[in-house]
Parts: C-alpha cells; structure tokens; sequence
C-alpha cells in the first residue's frame, strides 16, 4: 500500500503507454491523474474528462486496467484531500455494464478462460460464438452479459476491451484491502456520497474483496448493536459517522457468505431497529445474502416499507450505487432477482418504479420481468400457448401477477419501445412487438393510451397499477383470465 510504502499515488505514471492504449486522447490521462490527486479545483472537471477517454465500450477502455491502479492509489493515498472523486471513476471502470454483474455474480475462473479464448481466436468466430451464445442463454443476465460482449466484440480491437474489462477487476481486487482501508475513520465517513460510500459500492461487486470488507461491516454493526440507545443527543450526534452506512449494509449482503451466522443475526437487528432507509438497507441484504432461501420477514419489511409515501425509488437511492444511466431502483429490481420465486410479489410490486425510471435500460427491465413470470425467452411460439405454459408449468404461476407485469410493461411510453427496443424484447416471448398490438393483447383501451402520453410528458413517476381482481383486460388475455 502506497500509504506504509512512502511511494506517492502517480509513480510510474508517465511510464505508461497510453498512447498506445487510448490513441487519440491517451496523453492527457497522466495531467489529467495529477488534476484528481491533487484536489481542489479543477478535479471533479478532470474525472469527467478521464471518464470521456476511459469510459466503456470505447476504444480508450484498454488503458482502463492501467487507469484503474493508478486511481485506486490515488483514493487510497492518505494525502488526498477529495479521494471519493477517484473511487466514483474507478466505480465506473470496475462496473461497465451494471446490469450483466446481478443478480448473480460471475464465476471468476470460467470468465477468465472466455476471454483468454476470445482473445485467441479469429476475431469474427470469436463474434459468431458470442452471438450463438446469446441467443442459448439460459437466463436474462446470461442473454445482457453475452450481448454487451458480442457488441463489443463488433469493435476494433475488441477482444483487448474484453481483456480490459477482466484486468480492471484484477487491478481492483488487489487493491481490495487498501480500499477496505477506507471504510474506517471519522473523515472518510462523513457527509453526503462519502468515501466510505463509494468504496462499500466497489467493493459489493468485487467478490475477492469479501475477505477484506465483510469483517469490518459485520464488526460495525456489532458494535453499534452493543452501543447504549440512552446516551446523551450531543454524543449521540458526536458518534453519528460510527453508524454502519446503508452502502456498506447492502455490500454485506452481496460480498458475506449465507452460513454467516453473526451477518444475519446483525442485519435481522438492524431490519426491526426503526431506521426507515437503514432497514430497507437490511431487507434487501438479507435478500441477497440468502437468495431464494431469504427471509420472509426481510421481504415482508421491503414491501411494507416500500409501500410507504417513501416509495421505492427513495429507498434505493439512499443506499444502493448509481451506476451511469442505470437508476438504484433499477439495479435493485434486477439484482433481488436472486431470489428467484421467493421475492416475485415483492419484485412485482417494485416494478412500476423501475420501468419510471428505466430509460435506456427499459429494454433490460423488460427481459427481466417477464422472465419472472412467463419463465426464459421461450423462442417462437403461439402467444395463447406462452401464456397457458406459464400458468400451468410454474412461470409465473399466479394470473394477478403474470397481469400486472404485462400491464406495466404496456404502460411504457411509446418512446421507449421506439429508442430502447422494448419490442424486440417481448417478441422473444412470442408477445406482439408493437406497442398498439400489445396494449390492444394485454386489454389497455384507447383512453388508457391518451393518459399515458400525458403522463409520458410529466416528470417521471410510478403508473398506477390495476388490481387484476377488478380489472380485466379484454382480448386474448380475457379469454385467458376472464373478462370483466
């Protein structure tokens, strides 16, 4: 580590390439370092400008890995005065395509024999196999992490972008107990989008980190748990950065093992504490932490809390990272997915504020909700018997449910069927890939179309949901469900 080594965070850094690694704008990358190390003005205008040259699927991605030490130092360095500059860029690096990295993670070893593979063969059988691949998938996160790669396989030199995208991790994880470092300390913990904060959300999605992170969040929350509830307001107050921050709650559920014992037992306390956000924070880390075998009480708190004036998408802000353009209610949605059967109400009813706020990655949220209910992309087939196969062989197996995710996907402005490709999403369900075709299938009139254009003009908020007990959709969904 930089900090009990004396090396300074930028040595080496004009030893680099990075021409080479990223032609045309490689040569600002090592001014641009010294801008972030060095705080004050200008830093935040210099991550912004590294994350133009750096950011994924871009050719300059391949000096990324290069980049990603370099930053890791930066923030972990004791003399830098704004190091959550540097870790919101390296979060970016590490997590490129959020969505393909949940509900589950990657087996490390089988990626890194894909890309060894890739970046052996031919360039175009590399691209046809990943396009093969796809359209194999077994499941919604295989289909997003097999496209992204099959796209970017479609650019130059795009086998090294797959390279890249491991060797970030790499560069990471051994940096993990440096930035583990950082959940500790008055300084680091202190305000909003904290140091702290950052570091919990990159080590979540860095497995080879749980060795170093889970301790240290498992043992905070012990100690907070064995703190006295009657001290004085003004200690209280002293003490508020000793608090387990909600990030470093949902990191525990992502990185700790489920025969961890005094995880579970310290997030069931924190989940029946009071704190609103904190135990929303808890819920949705005992539901990653135990998958399909989650507690009921964990799920039963989300809804019930989510249900709240609240709502979903302010609780997930509060503690779950913002990856780019996808939303925390977003890759929250996607990511309890681990839980399979066990959390599909929970996650039904969290969809309408997904699809809200979706925007680019509608197309995603889409897959993966109807893959809750109708099972995996099923390929060509009568959409009658789509439907009957879900309800009788376990896809969705409740006809309320499998009705109020097609109706919030019919709900969806036109805009985003037309810019996100929402109806090549559900056409591989044998849905009907137009918008009119598949309110006209799913039983949404004319008037409910107006509303929507209206609603799709107003800022973004979560479409009403139908109570399918009540309302009825005509066409061939009525004859399936019953008319009104």
């Amino acid at each position: 580590m930089d900090a009990n080594t004396g090396r300074k965070p930028l040595t080496g850094v004009h030893d680099v390439e990075w021409a080479r690694l990223a032609p045309e704008r490689g040569d600002e990358i090592p001014g641009l370092l010294q801008t972030v190390a060095s705080g004050g003005a200008g830093s935040m205008e210099a991550v912004t400008g590294l994350y133009d040259i750096l950011r994924h699927p871009g050719a300059g991605y391949a000096a990324a890995p290069e980049a990603a030490r370099f930053l890791a130092g930066i923030a972990c360095h004791p003399d830098t005065s704004a190091p959550g500059e540097a870790l919101s860029l390296l979060f970016e690096l590490v997590v490129p395509v959020p969505l393909a990295v949940v509900p589950q993670a990657w087996d490390t070893d089988l990626w890194r024999d894909e890309v060894a593979w890739a970046v052996a063969a031919d360039p175009e059988q590399a691209r046809e196999q990943y396009r093969q691949w796809c359209s194999e998938a077994p499941d919604e996160q295989s289909y997003r992490r097999m496209s992204a790669r099959y796209g970017v396989l479609g650019r130059d030199g795009g086998a090294a972008l797959l390279q890249a995208e491991l060797d970030v991790r790499t560069a990471v994880a051994e940096r993990a107990e440096a930035l583990a470092g950082l959940l500790e300390g008055r300084e680091n913990r202190r305000g909003m989008n904290s140091t702290a904060e950052w570091a919990a959300s990159i080590l979540a999605f860095v497995p080879e980190a749980a060795d170093h992170a889970v301790p240290r969040i498992r043992a905070r929350m012990v100690e907070e748990a064995r703190r006295p509830d009657d001290s004085a307001a003004g200690l209280r107050m002293q003490d508020e950065w000793r608090k387990v921050l909600p990030a470093e709650i949902v990191a525990l559920g992502m990185l700790a093992d489920p025969a961890d014992a005094t995880a579970t037992v310290a997030l069931v306390g924190e989940l029946e504490a009071g704190n609103l956000y904190r135990s929303f924070a808890a819920g949705c880390a005992l539901a990653l932490m135990h998958g399909e075998r989650a507690p009921e009480q964990a799920l039963a708190r989300l809804a019930e809390l989510g249900g709240t004036r609240v709502g979903f998408t302010a609780l997930f802000n509060d503690a779950w990272p913002h990856p780019g353009v996808v939303e925390p209610v977003v890759l929250g949605y996607v990511a309890l997915g681990r839980c399979r059967g066990a959390a599909a109400e929970l996650r039904t009813a969290i969809l309408p504020e997904a699809l809200a706020h979706a925007g680019p990655t509608a197309a995603a949220v889409v897959g993966e909700a109807l893959e809750s209910v109708l099972g995996p992309r099923t390929g060509p087939q009568d959409a009658a018997e789509a439907m009957e196969k879900a309800l009788t062989e376990g896809g969705g197996g409740e006809p309320d449910r499998l009705l109020r995710v097609l109706w919030a996907v019919a709900e969806l402005p036109r805009s985003d069927w037309d810019e996100h490709g929402v109806g090549d999403v559900v056409e591989a369900w044998s849905l009907p890939a137009d918008r009119a075709a598949f309110r006209d299938f799913v039983g949404v009139d004319e008037d409910e179309e107006e509303d929507a254009a209206e609603q799709a003009a107003a800022p973004a908020e979560a479409s009403p949901q139908p109570k399918a007990s009540q309302e009825r959709p005509t066409g061939l969904l009525g004859r399936l469900f019953g008319g009104n």
